[in-house]
């Protein structure tokens, strides 16, 4: 299949912005680790077909500015091996109690992806708008200007709770819209999914942390309409539950 679904992996929901957090000390952030997910799942659909994926991260900020690279590494058909990587870059203005972050964003992968699946690299910019608000709503609009030329839009709210201080618990849920991304036979604006997501980090040492999360994707009309136009579809656009661990070290 091609990639009309082009990263909560990669970049689809950005790191909300961190009101309630104490200053930081110094000007720049610097962030690595790596995380395994049982499934690859994408704006709500499972990309590699129920095989798990390696992703590797790194983040660098300065002030506003952010520039972040995603990898994603699982299995294909027979030999082959699914690899991708994807840059980022972004910058986030304060206005009051709303932060906006504007950026563009880079997908390449490797030959057997564009053999095996017919992803192509391929080019997106993106926006999000957030609020210091109860709930933290939080709109995001991703769109590719090169290979799908489609958009999603998703509303995400978050609420994260504290267990002393080394524990946290972020709980999130958020709507997905397709904009002719997914699918190009429904109308710009279908509901395409709902995520639900827990995540449990938990701060190991100053610079070091790990964490568990469980997520579920459901299915909405722009994913079902494919599944009943092709029910052998349905473990790639149906419902999905992904189980992810992971480690981080910053500074």
């Amino acid at each position: 299949m091609k990639r009309v679904v082009c990263v909560l992996g990669g970049f689809v929901l950005l790191a909300l912005p961190g009101w309630a957090q104490s200053p930081p000390e110094k000007s720049w952030a610097l962030a690595a680790g790596a995380d395994r997910s049982s499934i690859y799942l994408f704006r709500g659909v499972d990309l590699l077909d129920d095989e798990s994926v390696i992703a590797p991260r790194a983040k660098l900020t300065w002030g506003g500015l952010a520039v972040a690279y995603s990898g994603y590494y699982g299995k294909l058909p027979g030999s082959a091996r699914y690899g991708e990587g994807d840059l980022a870059a972004d910058y986030t203005f304060k206005m009051g109690k709303a932060a906006l972050t504007l950026g563009a964003l880079t997908y390449q992968f490797n030959g057997d992806a564009e053999r095996v699946l017919a992803f192509h690299d391929t080019y997106e910019v993106y926006g999000a708008l957030a609020f210091d608000l109860p709930l933290t709503p939080t709109l995001y609009y991703n769109y590719d200007i090169d290979k799908v030329k489609g958009g999603y839009l998703a509303f995400a709210l978050s609420r994260s709770f504290r267990f002393g201080s080394k524990v946290s618990l972020n709980l999130l849920g958020s709507a997905g819209f397709d904009f002719h991304y997914n699918n190009k036979d429904v109308a710009s604006g279908t509901f395409n999914d709902v995520l639900l997501s827990a995540d449990l980090p938990i701060q190991l040492t100053d610079h070091f942390s790990i964490h568990a999360q469980v997520q579920r994707s459901i299915a909405q009309k722009a994913l079902d309409v494919i599944v009943k136009a092709d029910p052998s579809r349905e473990s790639v656009y149906g419902d999905q539950t992904v189980v992810t661990a992971g480690a981080t070290v910053s500074f």
